[in-house]
């Protein structure tokens, strides 16, 4: 703590520069560190470790762990992608060496549905194994409002027409396409699809409105259409769908397109779709190439990561976020939401029965932290992965894992599943609104940010502000339209609304006048996260209060630290935000990101909370102690 601090710098000037003014020269960082923030530091450590795991692939007979285990898959995986990915042209020989594209129906186990016998369009469309229809597209989408699985139809979409130039020369390059005319046939054949992928994008008309129906409703609603719908989804799910199962359709008209389809090759449509998914496995080669990672290794991380989340759990929980840890950071989490729950009763600006409606919902919200029980048991990760057998070639492991995922996803349907936002070893935190739900990631949870033996005021202060403020969110500029079962609605009264709304434009007004290097801060973009900084920080500062009985302030609990808790929590909270990052990533990050410049999501904070002012005796009309406060909860 004492090591970024500027103590040159008058805290009542600017905090956010006294607390972190010397982040680039601290000795106790590395040099790469000191480019990025606190939290980049952290997942940079996270990362580190996920990778000697990774690299760690001795014989596992010996380290008790069995060869069918998901880790093990994870390990097999990664060592395969080391050994291959530096030459995609392997994968390109690979997925080109049938010749004809990988037909779903004709695999062993999968049952050949009478009505794929005849080959047509809509055949063509659905054949591929790796969940792309392009022709005309069907996903299984997740509805947040509905909370599980339904029907997507939507309008063929454009990719082949997003590629530039240089980047179809890359594409040859990684391919080894050497020699003149195996390149320039590639780029023929690319060039006459993108032509067929113009036609086929402008002749879908799409709704205003999504039409929402049943299978059954919908069936019967387009019976009449040049399209036989019945035969649609039969081939796109083999027969299994249910009547009663819901289609959202984005479709208007698709008479135009059908019969286009109709009118075209079978070999052009074939190849457009082996086309597309080329594509698709490309982005995954290609982003993970050494071009674009600062090692092989490193993009081997993250693309096993990507695939193999959960199998990596047991081990991370074990290593990194234990049951005392996780039930520390619970208990932190209870506290903050208690205090809130009492808070909500001062505030007169409410009445009575918004307050109640406010009450409900933050007692009716779910904050998990880390990761649910059943994770962290070794024998349920390597169940979800027992069908996935994993090789030395690379290529097909990731064409066997993208089949799996497929598959699943079509029997995903109908399925009340809440999806898991956001990996756990992720350094990051979010509120659901749809699920009126927080959570906190094992990331989050980490050194220096959080520690078990930590002294309490840093812990509300660090891990506790980041709980207060994804709980914050549920009240924000955007999410108090959601009550408290994630139902978009209006809970408040016309009063109440118009007196948030006041006290919200207060805090826009302020971040508005935030200035870095000329480029003013946008106070509506950045709204709800500015309520979430503000209401976070005070839920844990008085969280911490009441923890303690207001009797602890004065306390100072590390040696030869010369901050009281007061002023420690303060400290804490501001060191979460610093950064060493240029000028030119601080403001591309002003301008697009939905988080104030980390110095202002401080001194905005801050100069908002009198007891701030009081725990560094800022005077009154000072730069940290304004004569006007924006306060919202």
């Amino acid at each position: 703590m004492l090591s970024i601090m500027n103590h040159s710098v008058d805290p009542c000037e600017n905090f956010y520069e006294y607390a972190c003014g010397s982040w680039k020269q601290s000795p106790l960082l590395q040099p790469e560190q000191r480019n990025s923030s606190l939290l980049s530091a952290i997942q940079k450590d996270i990362d580190e470790q996920v990778l000697q795991h990774l690299e760690n692939a001795t014989d596992p007979q010996a380290r008790n762990q069995s060869t069918n285990g998901a880790d093990w898959k994870a390990k097999q995986f990664f060592a395969s992608c080391v050994q291959m990915k530096s030459n995609l042209s392997l994968g390109y020989a690979r997925f080109m060496s049938g010749g004809q594209l990988e037909d779903r129906y004709a695999q062993p186990g999968q049952a050949h549905h009478q009505n794929a016998s005849r080959e047509d369009w809509v055949y063509v469309n659905f054949m591929s194994p790796y969940e792309l229809y392009p022709l005309l597209p069907l996903k299984v989408h997740y509805s947040t409002s509905l909370r599980k699985f339904v029907i997507l139809l939507q309008a063929p979409s454009k990719m082949l027409g997003n590629f530039k130039p240089e980047q179809l020369q890359n594409m040859t390059r990684d391919f080894q396409l050497n020699e003149e005319q195996q390149r320039l046939e590639f780029l023929g054949r690319f060039e006459n699809l993108t032509r067929f992928e113009r036609n086929l994008t402008q002749l879908a008309k799409t709704r205003n409105e999504t039409e929402q129906l049943t299978l059954g409703e919908f069936l019967a609603r387009h019976k009449e259409e040049r399209l036989n719908w019945t035969r649609y989804f039969d081939l796109a799910f083999n027969g299994t769908q249910q009547s009663h199962w819901l289609v959202h359709n984005q479709l208007q008209s698709v008479g135009d397109l059908v019969h286009f389809l109709e009118q075209q090759p079978l070999p052009l449509l074939r190849s457009y779709v082996q086309q597309r998914l080329l594509l698709k496995f490309y982005a995954t080669w290609q982003t993970q190439s050494t071009r674009n990672a600062s090692s092989p290794t490193n993009a081997c991380r993250i693309v096993t990561e990507t695939y193999f989340n959960y199998a990596l759990l047991p081990w991370f929980i074990g290593r990194l976020f234990d049951a005392e840890r996780r039930a520390d950071v619970l208990q932190l989490a209870r506290h903050i939401r208690d205090t809130f729950y009492e808070l909500l009763e001062q505030y007169s600006w409410l009445d009575e029965e918004t307050r109640s409606q406010a009450r409900t919902k933050l007692a009716s919200m779910d904050v998990l932290v880390g990761y649910s029980d059943e994770l962290q048991h070794p024998e349920l990760i390597d169940a979800a992965y027992a069908d996935m057998q994993m090789s030395s070639d690379w290529f097909e492991n990731l064409a066997t894992l993208e089949r799996n995922r497929a598959r699943i996803r079509l029997r995903s349907v109908d399925k009340a599943l809440i999806p898991q936002l956001m990996a756990t070893r992720t350094v990051n935190a979010y509120y659901a609104d749809f699920l009126n739900q927080a959570f906190i990631t094992i990331g989050m949870s980490q050194w220096p940010l959080y520690h078990v033996r930590l002294p309490a005021v840093l812990k509300f202060a660090g891990i506790g502000n980041i709980v207060g403020h994804e709980m914050a969110h549920g009240f924000d500029s955007y999410c108090y339209q959601f009550n408290y079962d994630g139902k978009k609605m209006n809970w408040w009264s016309e009063g109440s609304l118009r007196n948030f709304k006041a006290r919200y434009r207060c805090l826009e007004s302020q971040y508005n006048k935030y200035i870095l290097l000329g480029v003013a801060t946008n106070g509506t973009l950045t709204s709800g996260d500015n309520i979430a900084d503000n209401v976070g920080a005070r839920m844990a500062y008085y969280a911490y209060k009441r923890h303690t009985q207001n009797k602890a302030w004065l306390e100072k609990p590390l040696l030869g630290v010369d901050f009281n808790n007061r002023q420690l929590f303060f400290l804490k909270f501001a060191q979460t935000w610093c950064t060493g990052r240029d000028s030119a990533s601080k403001l591309s990050k002003l301008k697009t990101d939905m988080h104030a410049y980390e110095e202002f999501r401080v001194v905005g904070t801050l100069s908002n909370m009198p007891e701030f002012s009081e725990a560094f005796n800022c005077k009154l009309g000072s730069d940290m102690n304004p004569l006007k406060k924006c306060v919202v909860w």
